[in-house]
């Protein structure tokens, strides 16, 4: 076999080689495709399975926690106090003279009794309860007002606000009864504004049977300083307990409706 010029020994090998030129699959260069294609698809498969493995392990990987937002608040120099003395504060000073002395001193002695002779010991005795209402006699007051001048004479004045609260439940003997009310007047505004409605109020009745206070539950706005008018024009039958009238809250419906 003669040499050629035309071969390069490191790129393919002639080795085998009966004749040249060859043709087909027995050409030294398509052996060497081959060959070199095989490594390189090798190649490629082992980075391919690298960086998909490198990807699996970047995706699965725990996060980064994320930064702690920090809270700014923004205070007026206004809003803050007297700053701080910064001169370091002197520690108080100690009289050694009176901590020795109140170290030095003996402890307080305890009390001990000391016995004495018969004659010379007290006896003390308890007052029974009827000796007691004998020594204290009772307070009259009918001699108070029988002086003739401005300070002789004893007045006392006590004024307490029954009244129950609005929602205080009461148990009584006989509810009370409304006995008479004026009828509501219909607001000009509502009227030409055709609002009808009812307006829930809650009337304290007092023990003489008058409209105490009103207290507007539920309603229609514009009608409700109407129906606050009109329930304190009510008069009752007051309720009674134990044969007595008592003040109580009841509740009271004012309805308004136009009429054609």
């Amino acid at each position: 076999m003669s040499h050629d010029v035309r071969h390069v020994p490191w790129a393919y090998r002639l080795e085998g080689a009966p004749s040249l030129p060859l043709v087909g699959e027995q050409h030294p260069l398509r052996r060497e495709f081959a060959r070199w294609l095989a490594w390189a698809s090798a190649a490629a498969i082992a980075l391919g399975l690298a960086a998909f493995g490198l990807w699996t392990w970047w995706s699965q990987r725990e996060p980064e926690a994320a930064p702690v937002a920090r809270e700014i608040k923004i205070v007026r120099y206004t809003d803050l106090g007297v700053p701080p003395s910064i001169a370091r504060p002197s520690a108080p000073q100690i009289n050694v003279a009176q901590e020795v002395a109140r170290l030095a001193a003996p402890p307080p002695a305890i009390a001990v009794p000391e016995p004495v002779a018969d004659e010379r010991a007290t006896t003390e005795t308890i007052a029974t309860v009827s000796e007691m209402a004998e020594a204290l006699a009772p307070v009259d007051l009918s001699d108070l007002g029988t002086g003739t001048g401005v300070g002789d004479s004893l007045v006392v004045d006590i004024d307490v606000d029954t009244s129950p609260a609005p929602d205080e439940f009461i148990a009584v003997d006989e509810e009370p009864q409304r006995i008479s009310i004026d009828p509501p007047v219909y607001p000009d505004v509502a009227r030409q504004a055709e609002i009808e409605g009812t307006v829930i109020v809650r009337v304290l009745v007092s023990k003489d049977g008058r409209a105490k206070d009103v207290i507007v539950i539920d309603g229609p706005v514009p009608l409700r300083e109407a129906a606050d008018r009109c329930a304190r024009t009510s008069t009752w039958r007051p309720a009674i307990v134990d044969g007595k009238p008592i003040e109580v809250w009841v509740m009271m419906p004012v309805t308004f409706k136009l009429r054609n």
